[in-house]
């Protein structure tokens, strides 16, 4: 059997690296916390044909759930440290990009484009549970971004409780934030707040 995989953003592996979020508080917040977790983002995320994405949902987790998930989140983490680096104008370590290099050689190859309902996709075979094969797409965008255009528009948020990661599209290519009417606002509410503290120990010192 085959499955389509129509392109998808070309930032689909930063919004995996981000399912990890809040990560520079005492407690982030994880959203894969089940196999089943992982099934879903998946379907809902990867660009898969609606048929394929459907029978992703009703899959049973396999064997050994919980090292399955160990090892995707282990994948993730990765992703995540390389673009952090990025991010950072570092390179990134060894290690991780071998980790990466591994499943993208397991992962089924982008070498057959097909008509099918909707438009002309990438036809691959169906995914198995394999981290490789499930999460093609993810694996794809990595390359993708680390090698094209955009790889110096990738950014991390400069709230240090934040640390989501983003292209930055803005024209000038100064974007900070993640979203300005979040990290951005609190750090301006947070610089007014410490120039009003300042300025009154300022007025009472001179009292």
């Amino acid at each position: 059997m085959t499955a389509w995989v129509r392109a998808t953003s070309d930032d689909l592996c930063l919004y995996f690296a981000n399912t990890r979020y809040w990560r520079g508080r005492a407690e982030p917040t994880e959203t894969l916390n089940r196999a089943e977790d992982l099934l879903l983002w998946v379907a809902a995320n990867g660009g898969y044909d609606a048929e394929t994405a459907a029978r992703m949902k009703e899959k049973s987790p396999p064997r050994g759930a919980d090292k399955w998930l160990q090892q995707a989140v282990e994948l993730r983490e990765a992703m995540f440290r390389v673009f952090a680096h990025m991010a950072a104008s570092s390179p990134p370590a060894p290690e991780d990009l071998n980790e990466l290099n591994r499943e993208l050689r397991a992962a089924p190859p982008r070498n057959l484009v097909a008509d099918s309902i909707g438009g002309a996709a990438w036809q691959i075979r169906t995914p198995t549970l394999q981290l490789a094969d499930l999460l093609a797409p993810v694996l794809w965008s990595t390359a993708d971004l680390l090698v094209g255009n955009a790889a110096q528009r990738v950014r991390q948020c400069a709230n240090p409780e934040c640390q989501w990661l983003f292209i930055d599209r803005s024209k000038g290519g100064t974007r900070r934030w993640c979203d300005m009417g979040a990290c951005g606002n609190r750090a301006k509410a947070s610089r007014h707040y410490q120039r009003k503290k300042e300025a009154l120990a300022t007025s009472v010192a001179k009292k």
